[in-house]
């Protein structure tokens, strides 16, 4: 049962950060075609089927790039609908969805108990991760590297990337959930 959306943005709609502790389910990666290149379980909860992880993470790029679009209207408050930045947070009944959206349109999101606010610290710190480890790893390469070097490459037009295969990137996140997950 969906509750709330939130909306961020430069402006009075963005939230102010949490305390360090918090209990994170779960971490999704998904690339600026809405295509999921990660995926990770942290606590013993049910686990979706790929189909069904594949269908709903673009299922939340198609809701995520829609709410750009437009920016709720507070009584009292001024806000331009361009500083709105997408959805945010996500409150359900037993669990909370949290996005973060980097500069290059990769998404990274959180599942935590309904009791955290705000995890934006913590997927900031998976997107430093990510940029250390993932993206200067010489044998990942991205959607648009490849297709760029190799023009004749028969993918679909959806750009679907490759899947974060890099265990040092694993072991660096399993550390950081250490510290995060009471």
């Amino acid at each position: 049962k969906l509750q709330f959306l939130y909306f961020i943005g430069e402006g009075p709609c963005t939230h102010q950060h949490m305390a360090h502790k918090a209990n994170i389910f779960s971490l999704w990666i998904i690339n600026k075609s809405g295509g999921l290149v990660y995926n990770k379980d942290f606590v013993g909860k049910a686990q979706l089927e790929v189909n069904t992880l594949l269908k709903i993470s673009g299922m939340f790029h198609g809701m995520h790039a829609i709410s750009k679009e437009f920016a709720p209207q507070v009584p009292g408050l001024s806000v331009d609908p361009n500083d709105c930045g997408g959805i945010e947070v996500i409150e359900a009944d037993g669990f909370k969805f949290f996005c973060f959206e980097s500069a290059t349109g990769i998404k990274f999101l959180c599942s935590t108990e309904p009791s955290v606010h705000n995890a934006t610290n913590f997927l900031e710190s998976v997107y430093i991760l990510y940029s250390d480890y993932v993206l200067k790893n010489p044998f990942y390469i991205l959607y648009s590297d490849y297709v760029l070097k190799n023009p004749f490459y028969e993918v679909d037009q959806f750009g679907i990337g490759q899947p974060i295969r890099v265990d040092r990137f694993d072991i660096k996140l399993d550390s950081l959930i250490k510290e995060w997950n009471p």
